[in-house]
């Protein structure tokens, strides 16, 4: 430090200056921010979204309670931390006018973990459950990282032409399009 203090001396301290400056700068470390990657943002997507009926062409009269209307939603969802006791809370199909077939229950929560191949079709791959799969039951768990949900539902009513739906899953509110009906 005495031969900095004799240098300023010497040349003047305005001159000096930039180069105490510099002296300085160049004992420091400068760390870049960290860079969060993109998948590092809680999100949550729709990937599916069906229904349809079953049992709706017997001819028999219907036991009191039987439900035939059901819809299928599959959806993609990224969180930040883990969370668990989580549940579905609310399901929706929306018509083009705006009207709402509600939820009556969930049926199921799966983990969906399938396979794709490449020669079935949309249908095929979110509805059905190949030998080959991984896809189990949901605990209700909400890992930090990506999951994709399979959730069945029953409807109080058969929906009449939906176009889309909203499932809310704790604090992801997720909307997408209807893709279509399965027949009865």
């Amino acid at each position: 430090m005495r031969g900095v203090y004799n240098y300023m001396h010497r040349i003047g301290f305005r001159r000096a200056l930039p180069v105490v400056a510099l002296l300085a700068l160049s004992a420091c470390t400068i760390k870049p921010a960290a860079v969060q990657p993109a998948e590092a943002e809680e999100n949550a997507k729709s990937l599916f979204c069906a229904f349809g009926s079953v049992g709706g062409l017997v001819p028999i009269q219907r036991p009191p309670g039987f439900e035939s209307e059901f819809a299928v939603a599959v959806v993609e969802i990224n969180s930040l931390r883990k969370t668990t006791h989580v549940a579905v809370s609310d399901f929706v199909l929306f018509d083009q006018a705006g009207k709402a077939t509600k939820l009556k229950r969930v049926v199921n929560v799966e983990v969906f973990d399938e396979p794709r191949v490449a020669t079935e079709g949309l249908f095929a791959y979110y509805l059905n459950t190949t030998s080959a799969s991984a896809t189990h039951p949901w605990d209700g768990t909400l890992p930090a990282g990506r999951i994709r949900l399979r959730v069945r539902v029953a409807l109080v009513e058969f929906p009449v032409a939906p176009v889309r739906f909203k499932l809310t899953i704790e604090r992801y509110v997720i909307e997408g399009p209807v893709d279509g009906s399965w027949p009865t």
